[in-house]
């Protein structure tokens, strides 16, 4: 009978919530939804494991959209691809948007509703752990918490790895779902935006910057000289890295350069005095130095070891 049921729930996928396919859905998943397509692994998992995925989904919701609930059985994880809303979260209210995240659990009463005039579409993963918590905590998304990704593609595409996944009714979808939900939780981690930091003006002018630092990696040795073509101070370019990277523009400009370094000397086998040399480094002793505080060793050791 349990099987059954599971098969049932498994072929709901892109289609509206009729009352009929509505009846075999748990009782946590919303029925005020326009389209759906959800994956169910396992609803009763084993807690004890380090992180399991029990289910999730995509949803378009419908314009009178609102869930409110005091108690969730697992911690979870939204993310909205596009639309607008509002979510309360332990009786905090976060607005939603294309690239916001936030997570509930045991014990975090939440309420979700939609913008009527822009219906939210967005993804969902619920799951369980004995590693869940520190993981997420990890990720600055506690259950409760909330925050606004940059360059939200990422995680979207990582939430369709889910979907395919969970969708392919694979022996091995729990385990592939488990390796996904960790590099999300990575992802977010990396591109999550502390709160308060999100300054649309802002956070364009340091992805612009960022931007110039890759491309430019090859002529500039400074974080001065690629902020003085770019128009703005070099102590600015390190207040917006400070808002919105974990990184320096110095860290950042290094590894850049370090890692076309690593391209000059593997593929066009330059001599490490030649590629320091193309780099703009005057010492030869301060490219290896800089090399090997990047990669741990030195740019000659790296040259033999890779052929």
């Amino acid at each position: 009978m349990i099987l059954d049921r599971m098969m049932a729930i498994l072929d709901l996928v892109l289609a509206p919530v009729e009352p009929s396919m509505a009846a075999i859905l748990p009782g946590f998943v919303s029925r005020q939804v326009a389209s759906a397509r959800r994956y169910f692994l396992d609803l009763a998992p084993d807690r004890r494991r380090p992180l399991t995925v029990v289910c999730g989904g995509c949803e378009v919701v419908r314009r009178d959209y609102e869930v409110e609930r005091a108690d969730f059985p697992y911690c979870c994880v939204e993310f909205v691809a596009a639309g607008r809303g509002m979510v309360t979260l332990g009786g905090r209210d976060h607005p939603l948007a294309a690239g916001s995240v936030f997570a509930y659990g045991p014990g975090v009463p939440h309420r979700i509703r939609t913008d009527p005039r822009h219906r939210l579409r967005k993804y969902y993963v619920d799951f369980v752990g004995r590693d869940a918590a520190a993981t997420m905590r990890v990720a600055r998304l506690p259950p409760g918490g909330h925050l606004t990704v940059s360059r939200p593609r990422e995680v979207q595409e990582l939430f369709d790895l889910l979907q395919h996944g969970g969708l392919a009714h694979s022996p091995h979808s729990g385990a592939l779902c488990g390796q996904v939900l960790a590099v999300l939780f990575t992802k977010i981690a990396e591109r999550g935006l502390p709160a308060g930091t999100v300054d649309p003006r802002a956070y364009a002018t340091f992805e612009r910057f960022k931007k110039l630092l890759a491309d430019g990696r090859r002529r500039f040795a400074s974080v001065d000289a690629a902020a003085r073509e770019f128009g703005i101070s070099a102590a600015y370019a390190c207040r917006l890295f400070r808002r919105f990277d974990a990184a320096s523009p110095y860290q950042y400009l290094v590894r850049q350069r370090m890692s076309l370094a690593a391209d000059l000397l593997t593929h066009e086998r330059l001599k490490v005095k030649d590629a320091a040399a193309r780099l703009g480094f005057s010492d030869q002793y301060q490219f290896s130095r800089t090399f090997k505080r990047v990669y741990g060793i030195a740019p000659a050791v790296f040259q033999r070891q890779s052929g």
